[in-house]
């Protein structure tokens, strides 16, 4: 079983996340941005990931591989749809967390960016997606911190037990804002989601603050 992925990508994450807490652990191999290896070149019909080889099956999207995984063994989720409270949320703080984190991914030296075109890519892209410079992302930090701070205490209600598909997209959703130095998560949202990432046996990423440099100690 291999899992093709963006390292920061949190449809990656997804798939990820919940192949950890279903104890399964699939070989990852990272790809670069318009570029397939062999041994799926030609089977898939456009680039995105996840991907995931499971024996001679191809899968895309991260709610089909999910669904690939909890065949294996006991069931862990019900259905692999998010839910509307879950994407009302999401909308809430979408805008807010990508001037965050897309500024921060280069910092973290993803192997998805470790190529010189991959990384003017992602430069020449990215303003385009978020809707301003990499420069003015980092300088609206303390702006968009307080716009996603004001609604993660909402995200408690997708992570209480029973384990959900909403839990798994707002694990990914967080992982992603553990690369923002200046932010902090509320109490009982930091110890849930330590505690699921850990069953996971996913670190969180470097801390990169607003001007770009890795932070060591962060203590959510």
């Amino acid at each position: 079983m291999k899992l093709f992925v963006f390292e920061t990508c949190p449809f990656c994450l997804r798939v990820r996340i919940f192949a950890g807490l279903k104890g399964l652990k699939p070989t990852i191999a990272t790809l670069t941005p318009g570029e397939l290896p062999a041994e799926i070149a030609g089977r898939v019909e456009r680039f995105s990931v996840p991907i995931l080889l499971d024996g001679d099956e191809l899968i895309q999207g991260s709610a089909e591989i999910v669904g690939q995984l909890d065949t294996y063994g006991k069931a862990l989720l019900s259905d692999v749809q998010t839910s509307r409270d879950y994407e009302a949320w999401h909308a809430r703080i979408k805008a807010p967390l990508n001037v965050l984190c897309y500024p921060r991914m280069p910092a973290l030296a993803p192997a998805e960016l470790a190529s010189d075109s991959a990384h003017e890519w992602f430069v020449r892209e990215i303003p385009r997606r978020i809707g301003m410079s990499l420069v003015k992302a980092f300088c609206r930090t303390e702006a968009s911190v307080a716009q996603v701070s004001e609604h993660l205490p909402e995200a408690y209600e997708f992570l209480a037990d029973p384990l959900r598909y909403d839990t798994i997209a707002t694990l990914a959703d967080l992982q992603s804002l553990t690369m923002v130095a200046e932010l902090q998560f509320p109490d009982a949202i930091g110890a849930t989601f330590k505690t699921l990432m850990r069953r996971a046996r996913i670190s969180p990423f470097t801390a990169i603050d607003h001007c770009g440099r890795p932070v060591q100690e962060i203590i959510r």
